[in-house]
């Protein structure tokens, strides 16, 4: 049963998350009726929207049945730390965003307190009014546990169903409050299903019961769709009660919804559920937060059109977006809160053992088997191949008499010297590239070595970068040439090549540690590096120069660490000045300081390696 009860909430959340984006997608063509009339495919939003008003309240009866549960135990104090140690992180968070998004037209506007008084009030956003809501409801579940245990099931259902009654009496009287996000006579309804959803967890309702209760839902759905088009027809300026949560017809609704999902089939799943369920239960708050951020931007950038457009095509389009895309920032904020976390353990792992741990001593030390193994690397390159080491001069002239064609006589550009243009940054983005590449299988490729002699693992991916730099330099001997010839001057600056060789070798050295070794212990990081650097050489300006790129899409470049470095080596090869110090300078240091911490993790982390591989 236990396992039953978790599936069918699981599917009850997913479900409502998916109605409430529905919900706001649609939300503007119903809005707009009064303005403009009839509007074609009007029904078909209305519809939508109506049928899945019921989400925002078995939200509520999901966390009433769960709260109010008799199982739980745990003091009033350790409940508050919990509840709101979660919540109210992530609501601060997101009143962030949603007021810096609301002002970002408004340059120079925002405001301290401005922000304060609107996260106080709840005026920052309309859609943080649900957040406010369950606050509230917090703060009064351990008054409700007390009535729960005093109280007989008939007793907690009725002073539930005495709360929506009130709810629904203050909005027919038309009763206003004034100064919060939530009104005070709406709140006592959402208590009202607080209650509710735990009553209708712990009671099984006969046949004949469903029936009936299944009937006034559907009755109550045709309510809503009739008694909403009569309102904004006959009484265009009048609120929409059917609409409201706390509404007769929705409260049937949400409660056919919350006993239908209870008893269908579900109960009879593996407990714990399928693990997409799960993941996208666990999600549905954030979700929440996220949903309405990602639908405006969607709609600033491709409106869809609400007065002319077919709801039945964008509406389930946006919504596997938006869905989708809320999913991805909850996984990215869930592998940012879990990197933090193991950055904050492997930082005391290495403070604890730091007497232990010598990594640069012991490389030193094998520096022989260093240098042994990168000049084995060169060597067997290109092994059983007729022409041998010469391919390492062959390959940049091959590339760059093909490039030279190509953009000579085929696609001619308006860039000097574009054949050199291209290759200057080729040259260097192979070793980038083909270092990395390299280095994630580099600890695999050498695992019977490892479990026969010791010696320390960062030699491996170390030998593989060495190796490439080696190649790279000896490239550097068709290339000087080839800007002479060009007519390109050979300037001083040329001075200042070390300085960029340095600082591109610190930006690889700590990814290529981390892919090797990430790969021994997830196999699938090797294909997904070599995804990432297809899609990195074309985030990397090396085809072309950043002004060809749009100003909107430029940050993308400027984020990049490559795009510096490549910027760099065209300036002392190709225009005869100095690099931009000011970014080479700063990414040294930070590179540094990265390294040590990577070299020093390295050696903490790889003393399981051999036992994975």
């Amino acid at each position: 049963m236990a396992g039953s009860r978790w599936i069918y909430t699981d599917v009850l959340r997913v479900a409502a998350i998916i109605g409430v984006v529905l919900i706001h997608i649609t939300a503007p063509v119903i809005g707009i009726k009064s303005d403009v009339g009839d509007i074609h495919y009007w029904w078909t939003a209305h519809i939508i929207n109506a049928a899945f008003r019921w989400s925002v309240p078995v939200f509520v009866m999901i966390s009433g049945m769960l709260l109010l549960a008799p199982g739980r135990k745990e003091s009033t104090r350790f409940f508050y730390r919990n509840r709101f140690g979660k919540l109210l992180p992530l609501f601060v968070l997101w009143s962030m965003i949603y007021y810096l998004w609301d002002i970002r037209k408004e340059s120079g506007s925002f405001e301290w307190g401005g922000f304060a008084t609107g996260l106080v009030k709840g005026t920052l956003h309309y859609h943080l009014w649900y957040v406010y809501m369950i606050i509230l409801l917090y703060l009064i579940t351990p008054l409700l546990r007390v009535l729960v245990r005093r109280a007989s099931l008939r007793a907690v259902f009725y002073t539930g169903a005495a709360g929506l009654a009130f709810s629904n009496l203050s909005e027919l009287a038309g009763w206003k409050s004034s100064g919060f996000v939530i009104e005070a006579f709406s709140m006592p309804g959402y208590i009202g299903y607080f209650l509710l959803g735990y009553v209708l967890s712990r009671i099984e309702l006969n046949k004949g019961k469903r029936r009936l209760l299944y009937g006034f839902g559907l009755l109550s759905y045709i309510a809503i769709v009739g008694g909403s088009h009569w309102l904004l027809t006959a009484y265009p300026s009048t609120d929409m009660y059917f609409y409201k949560y706390t509404s007769v017809p929705v409260i049937f609704i949400a409660s056919a919804v919350f006993a239908g999902v209870k008893q269908f089939g579900f109960r009879k799943a593996v407990a714990g559920g399928p693990r997409l369920l799960s993941f996208m239960s666990s999600s549905v708050f954030h979700i929440y937060l996220s949903h309405v951020l990602i639908m405006e931007w969607l709609y600033e950038r491709r409106p869809w059109d609400i007065i002319h457009g077919n709801p039945l095509i964008y509406i389930p389009i946006v919504a596997v977006i938006i869905v989708s895309a809320s999913l991805l920032l909850n996984l990215a904020w869930r592998g940012s809160l879990f990197a933090l976390k193991e950055m904050y353990k492997l930082a005391g792992r290495i403070l604890e053992e730091r007497d232990s741990i010598h990594p640069l001593k012991d490389i030193y030390q094998y520096r022989e088997m260093l240098r042994n193994m990168i000049l084995k690397d060169l060597r067997t390159r290109y092994k059983g191949s007729a022409l041998g080491f010469l391919w390492t001069f062959l390959n940049p002239l091959l590339m760059l008499g093909v490039y030279a064609a190509v953009f000579s006589f085929i696609m001619k550009a308006d860039i000097p010297h574009f054949p050199l243009f291209i290759l200057v940054a080729l040259l260097p983005w192979n070793f980038f590239s083909q270092s990395v590449t390299g280095g994630a299988r580099s600890l695999i490729n050498h695992a019977e070595l490892m479990k026969k002699v010791y010696f320390p693992r960062e030699v491996i991916p170390l030998s593989v970068i060495g190796s490439n730099l080696v190649n790279y330099l000896l490239t550097l001997i068709i290339l000087v040439p080839a800007l002479w010839l060009s007519g390109v001057p050979l300037a001083s600056t040329l001075a200042a090549f070390p300085i960029i060789l340095l600082v591109q070798t610190l930006l690889i050295l700590p990814i290529v540690m981390l892919a090797a070794l990430g790969t021994v212990y997830l196999r699938d990081l090797e294909h997904i590096v070599n995804a990432l650097m297809l899609v990195g050489f074309y985030l990397t300006p090396v085809l072309f120069p950043l002004t060809l790129i749009p100003d909107s899409f430029r940050w993308v470049f400027d984020y990049n660490p490559m795009t510096p470095i490549i910027n760099a080596y065209r300036d002392i090869f190709l225009y005869g000045q100095w690099p931009d110090f000011s970014i080479l300078l700063p990414m040294l240091l930070v590179l540094t300081v990265v390294n040590a911490g990577m070299l020093a993790a390295f050696a903490l982390l790889q003393k399981h390696v051999v036992e994975e591989v």
